[in-house]
C-alpha cells in the first residue's frame, strides 16, 4: 500500500494521466462490468411488476399487499444507497459492486421459492438493498476511470443497460407466459417421488423470478475476475502505488498490442511523509459535514429534490405505462412490455448525443430535459387533443430517461472523489421516496378519479417544471469538461481536462 496523502494538485495530475491514456478496451470492460448492475436491476423490476397479477391469483392478495410488493423494493433501494456510501468510500467501489451482484442474484433467485406473501416481501426488500448498494458505486466508478471527454457518454451508455435488462425480462415473459396467466392453486414447492410436482412446472411466476436473477451471477463472475478499483478512490485514500498500478493497466490495455508509453509516476504531497495518511484521516470532516457545508449545501439539497423527481417520474411511469397502453387489446402483455422497453433506446441515444456536444452543459441539459418531460406529460392529459396522447406518451418515455441520465451524471461528477460514493448514495436514497410514493399515489388517484390518469400526469408535469426553472438558480457549478475533484479544495478545475 502506498503511503502519503492526496495529490498536491488535487485530481488534476490524475485526470491528466487518464486523459492521456485515452479511451479503449479498459473502459469498455469497466462499462460492461458496471452496466451489469443496471441490467440486473432492470430485469428484476420489470419481472416484479409483471407478476403482481399472478401473485394476486395465487395468494388472493389485497391492493395494499400488492402495492407493498412493488414499493418494498424501493425501500430496499434507499437503505442500500446509504450502505453503499459507507462501503464504497471506505472499502472501495469494487467491493460495493460485488456485494450488489451477490444480493441481487441471491435474493432474486430465492424469490422463486417464496411460500407466502410475507416471505416474498422480505426477499424483495433485500433485492432492493442489492440494487441500492450497487448504484452509487457504478455511478462513481465510471467517471473515475474515463477520460474527461468520454465521462458523460460512457455514463449514459451504462445507464442504458437498465432498459436492456427490461428488454431481457420482457422476452422472458414472452417465452414463459405471454399473457401472465399460468398459475394454479396447486403451485407449491415440493417433491413427489423425487420430482417436482406438476403444478410447480406450470407456475410461471416462479420461473420468471428464477431466470431474471441469472444475469447477476454472470456479471458477478466477470466482475470478480476483471473489475478494477477506481484510481480516484485509491488516490483519495493515499494508496498511491495501487493507483499507479491501475493507471499502468489502463495504459497497457488501451495501447495494446503496442507497448504503453512511459509516464512520470504520480506523486503524493511532498510534506505528507509517512504520517500524511493519518493526518488526513484525523482532519477529515466526514462526508455529511462536507455535504452540509456552505460550498455544497445548495447543490446537495437541490440534487436530492432532482433525484426525487427523477425516480417519481421514471419509475412511476414504468408502473403506469403498461396500464396506459393496455387499452388497445390487440397484442399480448409481453408485446406491450417489449415495446415499452424499446422506447428507452432513443432516450439513451439522445443522452449520448448531448454528452458529445461541448456547448451544452450538464445543467442546461438537465433543465431542457425536465422542461420537455413536463410538456409531454401535459400532452397526455384528457384536456389535450386525443391525437397527441400516444405520441406524447412515447416521447415522455425517452425524454424522462434523458433527464434520469443527466441527473445521475451531474451528481456523480459534482462531488469530490473522497466523498463521491456517499454523496451519490445520499442523494439517490432521498430520491427513492419518489419511486416509493409514485405507485401508491397513482393507485389512489385512479380510485379518486374513476380511472383518470390526469392527477399523476399533472404531478409529473409540475415536478419537472419546477426542476426546469429552479435548476438555473440552485446549481452554479458546471462539471462538463472539468477534472474531477479529488478533495474539497480542488473542486471544478479545468486543468488536466
Amino acid at each position: 500500500m502506498g503511503g502519503g496523502g492526496p495529490l498536491a494538485d488535487g485530481g488534476e495530475a490524475l485526470q491528466a494521466r487518464i486523459d492521456e491514456s485515452g479511451f479503449g478496451p479498459f473502459q469498455l470492460l469497466m462499462l460492461l462490468l458496471t452496466g451489469g448492475i443496471m441490467f440486473a436491476e432492470g430485469a428484476e423490476m420489470l419481472v416484479m411488476g409483471s407478476i403482481t397479477t399472478l401473485l394476486h391469483d395465487h395468494w388472493e392478495l389485497n391492493a395494499i399487499v400488492r402495492g407493498t410488493m412493488v414499493s418494498v423494493v424501493f425501500v430496499g433501494f434507499s437503505c442500500g444507497n446509504l450502505v453503499s456510501g459507507m462501503i464504497g468510500d471506505v472499502r472501495g467501489r469494487k467491493a460495493s459492486i460485488l456485494l450488489a451482484y451477490t444480493l441481487i442474484g441471491g435474493f432474486g433467485m430465492l424469490t422463486s421459492t417464496a411460500w407466502s406473501p410475507a416471505v416474498m416481501v422480505a426477499l424483495r426488500f433485500f433485492v432492493g438493498v442489492g440494487c441500492g448498494v450497487g448504484f452509487p458505486s457504478v455511478y462513481s466508478l465510471i467517471p473515475e476511470v474515463c477520460p474527461t471527454h468520454m465521462r458523460g457518454i460512457i455514463s449514459a451508455i451504462m445507464i442504458g443497460f437498465m432498459p436492456g435488462g427490461e428488454l431481457f425480462a420482457a422476452f422472458l415473459v414472452y417465452w414463459i407466459d405471454p399473457n401472465l396467466e399460468q398459475t394454479t392453486e396447486h403451485c407449491e414447492l415440493g417433491y413427489d417421488a423425487g420430482q417436482w410436482i406438476e403444478g410447480y412446472t406450470r407456475c410461471s411466476w416462479r420461473s420468471l423470478c428464477l431466470y431474471s436473477a441469472l444475469p447477476a451471477f454472470v456479471f458477478f463472475t466477470l466482475a470478480l475476475l476483471g473489475l478494477r478499483e477506481s484510481p480516484h478512490f485509491l488516490m483519495a485514500r493515499g494508496r498511491t502505488e495501487e493507483a499507479e498500478k491501475v493507471l499502468n493497466q489502463i495504459d497497457s490495455w488501451n495501447h495494446w498490442p503496442s507497448p504503453a508509453p512511459k509516464k512520470e509516476p504520480l506523486k503524493p504531497k511532498e510534506d505528507a511523509g509517512k504520517s500524511g495518511k493519518a493526518e488526513a484521516t484525523n482532519d477529515d470532516p466526514g462526508a455529511f459535514a462536507v455535504l452540509s457545508s456552505p460550498k455544497y449545501f445548495m447543490t446537495t439539497a437541490f440534487m436530492c429534490i432532482a433525484h426525487f423527481v427523477k425516480d417519481f417520474s421514471v419509475f412511476g411511469l414504468a408502473y403506469v405505462f403498461p396500464q396506459y397502453f393496455a387499452g388497445s387489446g390487440k397484442h399480448t402483455v409481453a408485446h406491450h412490455l417489449i415495446v415499452t422497453a424499446l422506447l428507452a433506446i432513443p432516450g439513451v441515444a439522445i443522452a449520448v448525443a448531448v454528452m458529445r456536444t461541448s456547448w451544452i452543459g450538464h445543467i442546461t441539459a438537465m433543465r431542457t430535459a425536465a422542461g420537455l418531460t413536463s410538456l409531454m406529460a401535459l400532452g397526455m392529459l384528457e384536456a389535450s387533443p386525443e391525437a397527441l396522447a400516444v405520441p406524447c406518451a412515447y416521447a415522455l418515455k425517452f425524454v424522462s430517461l434523458v433527464f434520469f441520465i443527466v441527473t445521475v451524471i451531474y451528481t456523480a461528477e459534482v462531488f469530490p472523489s473522497k466523498y463521491r460514493n456517499t454523496s451519490v448514495g445520499y442523494c439517490t436514497a432521498v430520491g427513492r421516496v419518489g419511486s416509493i410514493s409514485a405507485p401508491l399515489l397513482f393507485e389512489l388517484s385512479m380510485d379518486w378519479s374513476d380511472g383518470s390518469f390526469d392527477f399523476f400526469l399533472t404531478l409529473v408535469a409540475s415536478f419537472m417544471g419546477f426542476i426546469a426553472v429552479a435548476a438555473g438558480f440552485a446549481l452554479s457549478i458546471e462539471t462538463k469538461g472539468k477534472a474531477l475533484a479529488t478533495d474539497v479544495e480542488d473542486y471544478g478545475s479545468t486543468k488536466g481536462a
